[in-house]
């Protein structure tokens, strides 16, 4: 761990209880935990660290009995933004963002507006102001006459926008990453989870039809042209309900309409089916992954990591959020 660019993992470890690393795939920043032992007050006193200083951490899994392997991730950029001291017993907590406090992006409400312009370039304006660089990893940039962020934050607005654009945003790294999560979702599970294979320590899956349509109906009556666009999008293997969503949105185009529906849908089914899953630690389980469940009857198949939270205090383990993969949009 670096702090302010020091290496202070030497000056932690005689404290460490323990620590907790949320990484989340879409819509909270990341967080970063770690509860020290403070008998001696240090914590409390000359040692506390500074609220906005930086954190840089790396996790390193070793295992010597699997061939010396070795696994590690870094964990990026961090800002601490709360010290928690208690006691009994004596302990001090660090709390830690991805999204910096002392930046534009939060806290910081605003009034302004963009004229002929392109939701890359609206993030790419709240990203210099805020000091972030930009990673926009999709195909999709709609496009606007007008936008106006009224009494937002940036942070707020921005996301916004990329819900009503179907994008997911996330911050980490100094970074603002804008990505397709279907993009994400079409990747190749990169290891399965079998049941019976030891490492599983507790697992709950839920499967709902609440809030759930079988297809997406774009309905658009276009006044200056004056024609009325018309478009049913029905994926492959629906959820077995007769609902239709009913969308009336605009658009210029049949292509236009079939993205929309694609996207509405989407937002509405993608959290049908859920599993959660507490693992034995294993610091490859990373937020925008994808894994397969095997051995799981009817919840088999390929999943998402939307939340993964690797923490280590008496042993390290890993809990997974899951959500199924949509097939085909």
């Amino acid at each position: 761990m670096l702090y302010n660019n020091i290496d202070i993992s030497a000056y932690l470890q005689p404290f460490l209880v323990g620590w907790t690393y949320t990484d989340n795939m879409s819509g909270q920043a990341d967080d970063l935990q770690i509860t020290l032992e403070n008998t001696e007050q240090l914590w409390s006193g000359s040692w506390m660290p500074e609220k906005g200083a930086t954190l840089k951490a790396k996790i390193i899994q070793e295992n010597k009995k699997m061939f010396g392997t070795r696994d590690e991730v870094d964990l990026g950029l961090f800002e601490i933004d709360e010290v928690e001291c208690s006691h009994p017993p004596s302990r001090a907590t660090i709390k830690a963002i991805s999204v910096p406090e002392s930046s534009s992006l939060r806290g910081e409400f605003k009034n302004r507006a963009w004229e002929k312009t392109k939701l890359s370039v609206i993030a790419g304006d709240i990203a210099n102001g805020a000091g972030l660089k930009l990673f926009y990893d999709t195909e999709d940039d709609p496009e606007y006459d007008r936008i106006e962020q009224t009494e937002e934050t940036d942070l707020a607005f921005l996301m916004r926008l990329c819900n009503d654009a179907g994008l997911c945003l996330k911050v980490s790294g100094a970074q603002i990453i804008i990505f397709d999560e279907q993009k994400y979702e079409s990747q190749a599970p990169f290891t399965r989870v079998m049941i019976g294979e030891g490492y599983i320590k507790e697992y709950r899956c839920r499967t709902t039809i609440n809030g759930v349509y079988k297809a997406c109906r774009v309905e658009y009556h276009d006044p200056n042209k004056k024609q009325k666009i018309l478009y049913t999008f029905t994926p492959p293997n629906p959820p077995k309900t007769n609902r239709i969503l009913v969308v009336n949105e605009r658009v210029s185009s049949i292509k236009e309409a079939e993205r929309l529906a694609q996207k509405r849908l989407r937002q509405q089914n993608k959290n049908a089916t859920t599993v959660d899953l507490s693992l034995l630690g294993d610091v490859r389980f990373l937020a925008g992954l994808t894994v397969r469940l095997v051995g799981f009857g009817v919840f088999d198949g390929n999943y998402v990591i939307v939340q993964a939270t690797h923490s280590q205090e008496s042993g390290y383990n890993t809990k997974l959020k899951l959500r199924k993969c949509l097939e085909g949009y």
